[in-house]
């Protein structure tokens, strides 16, 4: 057996195979992999063990990884020490931009919402206009999910402004840092951290407990500087969508567009110029138009609701990265908000 499993790829690939869906086991088998190599042996014996209950419902099919390129995984997973730091992180600097652009979409949403009901009047997302005494944060009392968490730059984000938290992400190395960054903040350790797994996996998972599960969707799924990395957008997707909200669920995107300013811009002069970043992070090839997503959105089921730019303000110097929104300049950095078809929703009595 120890032949099987010569290395860690072998082994975690083994453990796909075999649909392990058994937390404990699977934390076991992934900490023997990142201690030692020679561990691999007892980890094959530990799912050797497993009975065969434990495997039959399992929903980690091959299926769940067919988004995940393994070199894209690979080459995040070095940036996990260096995660948090400005001047080897560009997202860092795009994060605040990026959130508020997430909760000016969401008070929009919760407006149109009390319009069309005069009723509508406990929504979450507006607890702070009817208690003047106190400061609601404005996501409270929504489901959020992070696609791609990375080290949990957004994540940490968007739990401090209120919101349940699940975060996901291929990396097993990122997902460690997310977890022990979010141990600084009272405010952040509740996120629900999940590494090495992807959102096809998620979905699965709901998929197989719907009838047993009062489940309705996420509130806000957010696939953040993600569809560039991924091998199949249409698997992502098509996963994204079941698990929002069918109603009042936002999705928000953010990717580069494919043109010769956004390869000059983020490519040659942040990679291999400035050396902001690594070269090879990005791919020109694999950025997407907001015309595109919208394309690959339709044939999901979901609809845009808005789209909009993010650009420097100045030129970044020393790791200081200044960004704005502009709706007219979408050549290099975009952001988009969309939602589940009218037509797949579900009627309402």
């Amino acid at each position: 057996m120890n032949a099987i499993f010569q290395n860690n790829h072998q082994l975690r690939n083994a453990v796909v195979r075999r649909q392990i869906r058994n937390p404990t086991v699977m934390s076991t088998v992934r900490w023997l992999c990142q201690v030692d190599s020679s561990n691999d042996f007892r980890a094959a014996r530990i799912i050797a063990t497993i009975p065969p209950t434990q495997t039959s419902n399992a929903v980690w099919k091959r299926r769940s990884f067919s988004s995940v390129s393994e070199s894209e995984v690979n080459k995040f997973s070095e940036f996990s020490k260096t995660w948090w730091d400005p001047r080897h992180n560009p997202l860092i600097g795009m994060n605040a931009v990026r959130v508020q652009y997430i909760v000016d979409e969401l008070r929009s949403t919760t407006e149109s919402n009390q319009q069309n009901d005069d009723n509508n009047n406990t929504n979450t997302t507006n607890n702070h206009s009817n208690h003047h005494d106190r400061y609601v944060p404005p996501l409270t009392g929504l489901s959020a999910l992070d696609v791609g968490c990375g080290g949990g730059l957004l994540s940490e984000s968007l739990a401090r402004l209120g919101a349940t938290v699940t975060a996901v992400d291929p990396s097993i190395q990122l997902v460690q840092q997310a977890k022990t960054h979010a141990q600084l903040d009272p405010k952040t350790t509740s996120i629900d951290y999940r590494g090495g797994y992807t959102v096809e996996q998620l979905a699965q998972e709901h998929q197989n407990h719907q009838l047993s599960s009062s489940f309705e969707g996420y509130d806000v799924i957010c696939l953040l500087e993600v569809v560039e990395h991924v091998t199949d957008v249409h698997s992502v997707l098509s996963s994204v969508r079941s698990l929002l909200k069918p109603n009042t669920g936002r999705l928000f995107v953010s990717t580069m567009n494919r043109t010769v300013k956004s390869n000059l811009l983020a490519i040659v002069g942040a990679e291999y110029i400035m050396g902001y970043l690594p070269p090879g992070t990005h791919d020109w090839n694999q950025f997407r138009s907001p015309a595109e997503i919208q394309q690959l959105m339709d044939e999901a089921g979901l609809e845009q609701v808005n789209v909009n730019g993010m650009v420097l303000t100045k030129p970044p110097l020393c790791g200081q990265w200044d960004w704005k929104l502009d709706p007219s300049d979408v050549d290099v950095n975009w952001i988009g908000t969309y939602k589940v078809k009218l037509e797949d929703r579900p009627q309402q009595s």
